[in-house]
């Protein structure tokens, strides 16, 4: 009786150690985003790369089709305005959010949109 008291709290022991605990559990979220990337491979590249590396995205994905950027992220470590503004700076108009000048200069030519005249300040 004592060894299988013994084997009984190993195993349910062994079943809490894998069990992670609802605290624990990181809060995820996703977010579409319009853009006005163009149709074209370095955009997307361009764009990938620089929120790869942005604190809290899980993943992006770029639709060039419909021109939205789809992002997976912890809701504990970013929000949404954050990844539009770091669209932003990337080169590229997210939703509400303008395109940083400096960042949108940098960008290959195709990149740049050309349905609008942008001023040079």
């Amino acid at each position: 009786m004592n060894i299988f008291r013994k084997f009984c709290w190993l195993a349910g022991l062994g079943l809490l150690m894998m069990i992670k605990p609802v605290w624990a559990q990181r809060a995820v979220a996703t977010i579409r985003i319009q853009t006005n990337i163009q149709k074209c491979d370095a955009c997307k590249e361009v764009l990938l790369n620089y929120l790869k590396r942005e604190p809290g995205i899980i993943s992006a994905n770029v639709n060039l089709y419909n021109k939205i950027v789809t992002v997976r992220y912890y809701t504990e470590r970013t929000n949404p305005l954050y990844i539009e503004y770091a669209i932003a700076n990337a080169g590229f108009d997210a939703d509400t959010v303008k395109a940083n000048p400096d960042s949108y200069r940098l960008l290959p030519a195709c990149c740049r949109d050309t349905t609008q005249q942008r001023k040079s300040p």
